[in-house]
């Protein structure tokens, strides 16, 4: 689609005071400090690095990144969380407060309600809130460190490597738990990550187990005899992120671990010996002196329920991973087989449990959902529904504009929009999605620019 140009002649954006940002460059460099203002052309930046406040054009940034926080409080009291998937490749988190054949609205912490137009939603996911059993990280306080002091600090909402070494903390884990968090830095596929160990003060506890995710595969090993479990690949678009949310899904009760990077796939374990794991250790490995950072660490509890039909977004393992896999497991090869596809017949929706139901929305209050079904009309809790089935419409993508740029948000939400001011410790902005929004500034963990390739001259 051709892009389209506008011109806006706009007085600089004025942002409410930050402790600290990094502006990243098109060339590689980047540079930390607080963003002052922004206009449609130039950034103006301040640096304890500059002598004075500089001026950058904005066709030289990638992107700017802000300190961000989250609204926990609301975030946790709503019942359920709906994940909206767009036609641009939007994916907007809140909960689902409207639909119907023209619109659907979402409540969030962060903009209050949107309205977005039935014709550019693709598809609405439906999980339940659960109960937080740690969110961070706020500073070095609970952590344990192997290794010398400084190996990890904490700078900026973030754990940083400094050089080898791990860094715990003990979590009262139930029987069904997710831990989510973000990885980023130029180690991001060489990291570990061990679960359930019984020893937080040494990077090798001798109980556990730990999760390596190496170039393009992911290796589970169990501390206890050191024996590998099955490899399993890294979807390539994955493989050159600088920045990635990591989701592991742990359940005593099932035997399974699932991973995924970026709300994708990666693969599912079966683990007899999960079912007597009692670690309450929680521990991030950096090896090298190549610098990690995570953020926005989140243990909660999980329902447990496993979506085999997602395993259709897997890809077979290739010969050399086989080969792997023989190595590790000298009694022979112990691979899974992806399960063929399940793919809902249209007009059902899948439950919380796994059953599966046909029938029509008609309404939504609170946290309840009413739907029609060819028997009866049925009412019960939103966060009992895993996706909600739109009727067929004939979809529409928003068309591309210059002055459009890119929000990532502290919850995971991401976003094109026209930013059109920053005062009062809002952005305001208007997205073919939504509408015009004002949105609380601490929600914005980047702000992406130049997010349209380039025209090609003639």
């Amino acid at each position: 689609m051709k892009t389209t140009l506008i011109f806006l002649f706009l007085t600089s954006f004025c942002f409410a005071a930050q402790d600290s940002a990094i502006v990243r460059f098109a060339n590689g460099d980047k540079l930390s400090g607080n963003a002052i203002a922004l206009n449609m052309d130039t950034l103006t930046w301040e640096s304890e690095l500059l002598k004075d406040q500089a001026r950058f054009k904005l066709n030289q940034i990638l992107d700017l990144q802000l300190p961000s926080k989250m609204d926990n409080k609301s975030a946790e009291e709503a019942g359920h969380e709906a994940i909206l998937e767009l036609t641009n490749g939007d994916s907007v988190k809140g909960l689902l407060v409207g639909l119907n054949d023209n619109e659907i609205r979402i409540k969030t912490w962060y903009a209050g309600e949107l309205v977005f137009r039935r014709l550019n939603v693709k598809s609405i996911a439906i999980s339940k809130n659960s109960r937080v059993l740690y969110r961070g990280p706020l500073g070095m306080d609970g952590w344990t460190l192997s290794g010398e002091e400084g190996t990890w600090t904490f700078e900026n909402n973030e754990l940083l490597s400094k050089s080898t070494g791990s860094i715990g903390r003990e979590i009262n884990f139930t029987d069904e738990v997710k831990i989510s968090y973000d990885v980023s830095g130029k180690a991001m596929m060489r990291t570990k990550l061990i679960f359930f160990a019984t020893d937080i003060k040494t990077a090798t506890p001798n109980t556990g187990y730990e999760v390596l995710f190496q170039g393009s595969m992911i290796r589970i090993r169990r501390l206890s005899d050191n024996n590998w479990l099955d490899t399993k690949r890294i979807s390539r678009q994955f493989q050159a992120n600088e920045k990635s949310n990591i989701a592991i899904q742990i359940s005593r009760k099932s035997r399974k671990i699932m991973i995924l990077i970026d709300d994708q796939l990666q693969g599912i374990w079966e683990e007899d010996a999960l079912e007597t794991s009692t670690g309450k250790g929680l521990q991030f490995l950096a090896e090298g002196t190549t610098e990690m950072a995570v953020s926005n660490i989140l243990v909660t509890e999980w329902d447990g329920f496993v979506d085999e039909s997602l395993a259709e977004e897997l890809e077979v393992l290739d010969p050399r991973v086989r080969m792997l896999n023989m190595q590790m497991n000298r009694g022979g090869m112990q691979m899974e087989t992806p399960p063929e596809p399940a793919e809902l017949p249209e007009g059902r929706m899948m439950l919380s449990n796994g059953d599966t139901l046909e029938g029509e929305v008609l309404g939504i209050e609170g946290e309840m959902i009413k739907i029609k079904t060819p028997f009866a009309e049925v009412v019960f809790p939103v966060h009992r529904i895993n996706n909600i089935a739109l009727k067929k419409a004939n979809l529409e993508t928003p068309k591309l504009y210059n002055g459009d740029v890119r929000a990532v948000l502290a919850d995971g939400s991401k976003f094109v929009f026209r930013l059109d001011d920053v005062k009062d410790g809002k952005l305001i902005g208007f997205s073919q999605n939504f509408g015009r929004a004002e949105f609380v500034q601490s929600a914005f963990k980047r702000i992406e620019f130049n997010i349209y390739p380039k025209p090609k001259a003639n």
